[in-house]
């Protein structure tokens, strides 16, 4: 920075464009500090925005893991009960089958 003035005991002062100059660069680191401070909380709402994207579609395939799993729980134990009235139904057959009796020459007389 330049002054001019008397070495007379004036009070030295800088010239106009010195002044604007010194207001710029003043401006300007102003603005940069703005500028990083609106960044940084741009990324902590970009952060937050894709976070809670995150968890609501985490969440959601949790809801239809738990709806497959429900369903197929109620798929097996309807196999489990078909599975359990058809060895019913085959040792009742068996049971009266057996307990027939069979006349000589029936085609129910197995041992015949």
């Amino acid at each position: 920075m330049v002054k001019f003035g008397v070495q007379l005991g004036w009070n030295t002062q800088a010239s106009a464009y010195q002044n604007i100059q010194a207001q710029r660069a003043s401006m300007a680191r102003y603005l940069g500090s703005a500028q990083s401070s609106i960044n940084a909380v741009g990324s902590a709402l970009a952060g937050a925005a894709t976070n809670q994207i995150t968890g609501l579609a985490n969440i959601a395939a949790q809801r239809a893991m738990n709806r497959i799993k429900a369903q197929l729980q109620t798929v097996m134990m309807s196999r489990d009960k078909q599975l359990a009235d058809a060895q019913a139904t085959l040792q009742a057959t068996q049971k009266t089958a057996n307990s027939t009796p069979s006349l000589p020459g029936s085609v129910l007389n197995m041992s015949a």
